[in-house]
């Protein structure tokens, strides 16, 4: 008889040989609910130790149901999806990816940036209908000299910081949790999210979406920026109020924005954001590779089955549960964990 019982939800993945193994090898029983209705997915959940889940929302009334439930697990990075208030009154864990894609997302929020300083895309459409010497009216500046403003300065955002520390830019920095030290060690200064907004020629988004992030960039934050700023966004939709952005590239003329995430996902048909001529537009790609789907897929699983087999993960989206559980001294957290300790006032010996 298997030990535990893990149920994947609704994930579209061509294959999850990867979870099937590492959970079957741990000695759980491994069930793809993918095809399942959701009233079915949700009854089989009820007796499950793990649930893995990649899009679908997992609400309160829902945890209520997972009565045997160790840990929800994410495959991705965000756990907005995820009632994690409820989980840790449930006294479930609510576990998720943070450190993989980096390279990925690091690398297209470049590819963004700089397919916008360059014009690219228009440059593209316009050979494509018989142009031929298209910036007479649309000059294009030079980046070297320029100011890139990285808001976050977690894994994806110090990746960007070093690919890009050869290029000749002024890098600011702003991230209530980040060491100063490290800001300055990779070549960059640490500011005020004013300060960034005023003084960036470029701007690059890289929070986790959480209460204080949502909106973060907001019509206030957008007056504050320079004529022709690029603002660039890989990490999560709803950072960026989409209305106030459009209200500023109509005052700003000379303003772009590269955009992978959005407020709503799909991004809509009739979306205004799909046809701007000063925006690029990417589908939540940032964190794909072959290489990167795999790691995601093996290393989630790996957390679930850690946790069911009685021992801890490395990243969790509520670390507090760790305490209602009375285990949180003896966790080992992931490096990356340092900042979300710090942002709910938790300490520990091994932190």
């Amino acid at each position: 008889m298997p030990e535990f019982r893990v149920v994947f939800l609704e994930h579209g993945y061509p294959t999850t040989k990867y979870e099937r193994e590492i959970i079957e090898r741990a000695g759980g029983e491994f069930i793809d609910a993918n095809e399942l209705s959701l009233a079915e997915a949700l009854k089989v959940c009820e007796g499950a130790e793990g649930i893995m889940l990649r899009r679908m929302t997992i609400t309160a009334e829902m945890i209520h149901r997972f009565r045997k439930c160790k840990i929800i697990c994410r495959c991705g990075v965000g756990t907005d999806s995820v009632d994690a208030r409820a989980a840790t009154e449930a006294s479930i864990i609510v576990g998720h990816v943070p450190t993989y894609g980096t390279d990925e997302v690091s690398t297209h929020a470049i590819a963004l940036l700089l397919s916008c300083a360059r014009k690219m895309v228009p440059t593209h459409q316009r050979m494509e209908a018989g142009d031929w010497d298209v910036h007479g009216d649309d000059p294009i500046f030079r980046t070297a000299g320029k100011t890139l403003g990285l808001v976050g300065f977690g894994n994806i955002g110090r990746a960007v910081a070093r690919k890009l520390s050869g290029w000749n830019l002024r890098m600011l920095a702003n991230d209530p949790f980040a060491e100063p030290q490290l800001v300055q060690s990779l070549g960059a200064t640490l500011v005020d999210l004013d300060m960034l907004c005023r003084e960036s020629d470029f701007i690059s988004l890289h929070c986790p979406l959480l209460p204080e992030t949502r909106h973060l960039i907001n019509a206030r934050t957008l007056s504050l920026m320079k004529p022709g700023v690029i603002l660039v966004n890989t990490s999560r939709g709803p950072v960026v109020d989409a209305h106030a952005l459009l209200e500023m590239l109509k005052a700003n003329p000379g303003a772009q924005a590269g955009l992978d995430v959005f407020e709503a996902e799909p991004l809509p048909a009739d979306s205004p954001l799909r046809h701007h001529p000063r925006v690029t537009v990417t589908d939540h790609t940032a964190w794909y590779s072959e290489e990167s789907q795999v790691e995601l897929q093996r290393t989630a699983a790996e957390e679930v089955a850690r946790v069911c087999t009685g021992g801890l993960p490395r990243s969790l989206a509520n670390p507090e549960v760790l305490q209602k559980l009375g285990r949180f001294e003896e966790w080992e957290p992931a490096e990356n964990m340092r900042w979300q300790l710090k942002r709910i006032g938790l300490t520990q010996r091994t932190v």
